[in-house]
């Protein structure tokens, strides 16, 4: 039955069942230096997301691409294995792996990407699962590498 109905009538039939699918907000707020070698370099950007809705949204992936000024970048997938709680703002972390000579304090970042997520409530689950219903969040940022903090420096030492 469910292959049967339109985009429409899908969206209609999930309105009628209750699914209320409230799309988080996410932005990159910062890119640090994590750890050093001799050829590559581990950055870790934090993202805030925020869940301006009344039940909680499950993240599934972050999909994104760092860029740093030289031109260097990363593409990347990384599991959100995460849950947003109701009308709250938290932060994640993603990796990028980076030549080493274009990972320095004060490089130029940008970073554009997408968190595929799926509410919790059963018909829209379903929905998800299956393939019907996708949904993701786009996320974008900016700004300037930081150095590494003094807990991932001393981690690599």
């Amino acid at each position: 039955m469910l292959r049967a109905l339109a985009p429409a009538g899908l969206l209609s039939c999930c309105m009628l069942q209750g699914c209320a699918i409230v799309r988080p907000e996410l932005r990159a707020a910062g890119c640090a230096i994590a750890e050093r070698g001799p050829q590559t370099a581990q950055v870790d950007i934090t993202l805030e997301l925020s869940n301006p809705g009344d039940t909680e949204v499950e993240l599934v992936n972050y999909d994104y691409l760092l860029t740093l000024e030289d031109g260097s970048s990363y593409g990347g997938r990384w599991a959100a294995l995460r849950a947003l709680p109701p009308r709250q703002t938290v932060q994640a972390v993603v990796p990028a792996i980076v030549p080493a000579a274009s990972a320095r304090p004060g490089t130029r970042w940008s970073v554009r990407g997408t968190a595929s997520y799926r509410d919790p409530q059963s018909f829209a689950r379903i929905l998800y699962e299956a393939g019907i219903l996708r949904t993701e969040a786009s996320f974008s940022g900016d700004g300037e590498v930081a150095a590494a903090s003094r807990t991932a420096a001393s981690a690599t030492e």
